[in-house]
């Protein structure tokens, strides 16, 4: 069935579509020198991005003739990324309790943060079971902390909190932390809210794939930030500062998923809209078992690609659906 949306948006095209249908994305492996960083601009000038992958899959459909040591992959993790559970963005309380030495991000795995017995902070495996503290906002705007007896993960401890409360501790000043310590328990270590964000994709993606070698990552003096695969695939961390070669993709697509993808009009850097508005009616070909004449099908279509285009251009959009005739059969 064909459809077509009406936007306001500058582009060359988009596309629904179910990857089973859709041409995948293509790997190119450049056999040159470059840190990280290099290597992402130039898989963005001559290309989509660093690679991701997305299955084992992928792996595969990487060309036999790779010849290198270690190549860049899009993974990379942000050394300034620790947040509070509360909110998207870095933590800009401003304030800290971490013990001498800490944190120090034992082999590359402690991303969540423990109140040890002495009101101290430490970092800690988020999958390790523990107590934790909630906090609550009343509408006085006034903050308060409860324990939790049940061990649980940190995300365990997280949703629990997000659902019974506000959320997993944020401590703001010194009185809070003393507030913390004073509702647990004096021999518990508890969860509080601070994590660091975990391994992302250069081009956004939300792939969870991972194909670490054994014992990886370890975040080797706490500088090994970006990824880099070995001749039999396994990715490693490593200085994002170390010069390899790399792995380029053209092309977005989800195995998992059905999702939208854009051809970018500026290859890098903000986009621009020189006209107020712009009419633009794109067709979109599906291949599904779904009606798309269903109406909630439609909206969440709409939904899903509105947010999309908000994202990558920071504009508003106005979208509709204009369904198409049928195709007679022919006699």
């Amino acid at each position: 069935m064909d459809g077509y949306a009406t936007l306001i948006f500058l582009f060359f095209g988009c596309s629904l579509s179910s990857c089973s249908k859709f041409p995948l994305p293509e790997y190119y492996y450049v056999n040159l020198l470059m840190n990280w960083t290099d290597a992402q601009d130039y898989c963005r000038v001559h290309y989509t991005d660093l690679a991701t992958l997305e299955s084992m899959d992928d792996i595969n459909r990487l060309k036999a003739d790779f010849s290198y040591n270690l190549s860049w992959v899009g993974l990379s993790r942000d050394p300034n990324s620790r947040r509070w559970s509360a909110t998207v963005e870095a933590n800009t309380t401003g304030f800290h309790a971490w013990a001498e030495t800490e944190p120090n991000h034992i082999g590359g795995n402690e991303n969540c943060v423990l109140m040890s017995t002495n009101r101290q902070w430490r970092d800690y495996s988020c999958d390790r079971v523990r107590t934790f503290v909630c906090y609550t906002v009343t509408n006085q705007n006034d903050t308060t902390y409860v324990f939790i007896p049940t061990p649980g993960t940190w995300n365990f401890a997280q949703e629990y909190c997000g659902e019974h409360h506000t959320d997993l501790a944020v401590i703001r000043t010194a009185v809070e932390n003393d507030k913390v310590f004073s509702v647990k328990p004096p021999p518990a270590q508890v969860w509080i809210g601070p994590h660091r964000v975990r391994w992302t994709w250069a081009d956004s993606s939300q792939s969870s794939f991972r194909n670490w070698k054994a014992d990886e990552p370890e975040n080797c003096d706490g500088d090994q930030l970006c990824a880099a695969e070995n001749d039999l695939h396994e990715w490693i961390d490593t200085n994002c500062q170390n010069k390899n070669t790399f792995i380029c993709h053209q092309g977005e697509c989800s195995m998992t998923k059905t999702n939208f993808w854009f051809n970018q009009i500026f290859t890098a850097g903000p986009l621009y809209f020189p006209v107020a508005k712009l009419r633009t009616v794109v067709r979109l070909t599906t291949e599904t078992n779904a009606d798309m004449t269903d109406p909630a099908i439609q909206a969440q279509i709409l939904q899903q690609l509105g947010a999309a285009l908000t994202n990558l251009g920071g504009a508003n959009f106005s979208l509709q659906w204009k369904i198409g005739p049928k195709k007679k059969e022919k006699p």
